[in-house]
């Protein structure tokens, strides 16, 4: 191939993802739209007041709850994700969150219910409008946006939801404890 058609082929590359990124920054701010910034508020106090919080999913939705509980932990929050071998017992005063997009998924399902007999509050971030585990939480974000301005509604768009959800909870611990990013880098791990 010329040294012509290489750059040629490089500049048709560069605006083939500036359209793709921009087509996913519209989604996004669909997307945005209908974020619940009152309920996130009040599953992040219920975060900031629990004794731990136990985090689970499955799928990529758990890649999603693992960063999630990392950040928290930066915040020196204890949290534990369910399934690792180091994860604590738990107990009244704790809290569960589950990402399930169906709410029936059920392994979840049956924490969810295992935690409840324990009297421990459970959260739920879901796409269902209604599920067992919904049922069960005290607390239900349901993620949601216009599927008919959505370029490619194949559920892409509660990936979005999740990750924004979120951030907007992190964003908002560390405003209420008063925490830097340096100071939240600080608590990154060290040993490697």
């Amino acid at each position: 191939m010329s040294e012509e058609k290489k750059v040629q082929s490089a500049h048709l590359t560069y605006h083939e993802k500036r359209k793709f990124h921009a087509e996913r920054l519209e989604e996004m701010k669909i997307v945005a739209e209908y974020m619940d910034d009152e309920k996130l508020v009040e599953i992040a106090d219920k975060i900031d007041k629990a004794n731990s919080v136990f985090v689970v999913a499955l799928g990529r939705s758990r890649m999603n709850i693992m960063g999630f509980a990392t950040r928290l932990r930066q915040m020196r929050i204890r949290a534990h994700l369910v399934g690792d071998i180091s994860t604590p017992s738990i107990h009244k005063g704790d809290l569960l969150i589950i990402g399930s997009s169906s709410g029936e998924t059920a392994s979840l399902v049956t924490f969810a219910k295992k935690a409840a007999s324990y009297g421990v509050e459970v959260v739920l971030f879901t796409e269902a409008e209604k599920s067992t585990i919904g049922d069960i939480a005290s607390t239900v974000y349901r993620m949601d946006a216009d599927q008919d301005r959505l370029k490619k509604p194949t559920g892409l768009y509660a990936e979005y939801a999740i990750d924004l959800a979120y951030n907007c909870i992190v964003m908002y611990l560390m405003k209420k404890r008063g925490l830097t990013p340096e100071k939240m880098q600080e608590e990154l791990a060290n040993l490697y």
